[in-house]
């Protein structure tokens, strides 16, 4: 191996690399990725669990894998991530819960597996209610989850969020870290029709006017227009101090609490994620209403203004330069 003049820089990398390889799969980590010192002390095992540094790389061909009970490879990050971290209160919040119970046969709950293991907690839904696994029946806002949340005295640590709600879900996840809760895991649903450089999200409507809900809002599927983008969730989990740390197929976003990732953990850039899979290709039916468009925002653009009309504009703009296929039928009117 050739050592070059600096032959502390040059073994380092080269003892990281070496537990890099898994099987026949080499993972290529950029430098700045490497704590050196960690790397060299802990170069096969290190943390509070005595892992592998890598453990986090080695979890993405779990992408597009089934979970035991949740609609995509959920179940499995979860139980590898709190195997490593550990376990607190064993509580979690899952909105929405698009079915009536745990067995009722809906999409594939991402916290049926922690139920069956002994965890209990908050189950949201606009339209349903059990009494029995604490399913209760709200529509979640900015205004209003924080109440919510005190409301069923959901600890400010709980150990696990699950948000997933087809709409303005980026508002009322950002509400919930504003008021001051910090889940040790979350997963967030991403809408994979947009490309990663498109900070795009729907409007939580009690932003708009007065703060109260318009008369004629409805929770509806719009179509491939739907919640938001990979990079706007970036935004508000970074600033909040979450690390990504899974992609689940077009599905979910997995982040863990920034404090919780002990130095010699390696842990990938944010773009790492997606190098296999080609966000942006519509993957959900053509928009065909136009009023998505009234309602969808640059997240970028709305933290340095403030002005939902600036940044709705800047998401049309956006929409109108990138021709992506799911606005196809509106493209006259974008």
């Amino acid at each position: 191996m050739f050592i070059d003049s600096h032959p502390v820089v040059s073994l380092t990398v080269a003892l990281c690399l070496l537990f890099l390889t898994v099987g026949h799969i080499r993972y290529s980590i950029p430098f700045s990725a490497l704590n050196s010192t960690s790397c060299i002390a802990h170069r096969q095992f290190c943390g509070p669990s005595n892992v592998s540094p890598a453990w986090i790389y080695k979890m993405h061909p779990w992408t597009n894998k089934k979970g035991k009970y949740s609609q995509g490879s959920q179940d499995l990050y979860l139980h590898r991530i709190f195997a490593v971290i550990g376990s607190t209160n064993r509580y979690f919040v899952e909105f929405g819960f698009n079915e009536p119970s745990y067995t009722s046969g809906g999409s594939g709950a991402n916290t049926r597996n922690l139920y069956q293991k002994g965890w209990r907690g908050l189950l949201l839904d606009g339209d349903r209610e059990n009494a029995e696994i604490n399913l209760q029946k709200h529509f979640l806002f900015a205004n209003n989850i924080a109440q919510i949340f005190a409301q069923y005295n959901v600890p400010k640590e709980l150990d696990y969020l699950s948000v997933d709600m087809d709409s303005h879900d980026l508002w009322v996840f950002r509400a919930i870290l504003e008021a001051g809760y910090r889940p040790r895991v979350i997963t967030t649903e991403y809408n994979a029709n947009y490309p990663l450089t498109h900070a795009l999200t729907l409007i939580d409507p009690t932003l708009i006017g007065n703060g109260s809900v318009p008369s004629d809002f409805s929770f509806e599927f719009t179509h491939c227009a739907w919640g938001a983008s990979a990079k706007a969730l970036f935004l508000v989990a970074t600033t909040y101090g979450y690390k990504m740390v899974g992609r689940i197929d077009g599905l979910d976003l997995v982040w863990l609490r920034a404090d919780l990732i002990s130095d010699c953990f390696l842990v990938p850039e944010f773009e790492w994620f997606f190098r296999d899979i080609k966000l942006g290709s519509r993957v959900h039916n053509r928009q065909k209403d136009d009023r998505a468009l009234r309602m969808i925002v640059d997240y970028e653009t709305f933290v340095k203004t403030r002005n939902l009309t600036a940044s709705n504009a800047v998401a049309r703009d956006v929409l109108r330069r990138s021709k992506l296929d799911c606005f196809y039928t509106i493209r006259k009117i974008i």
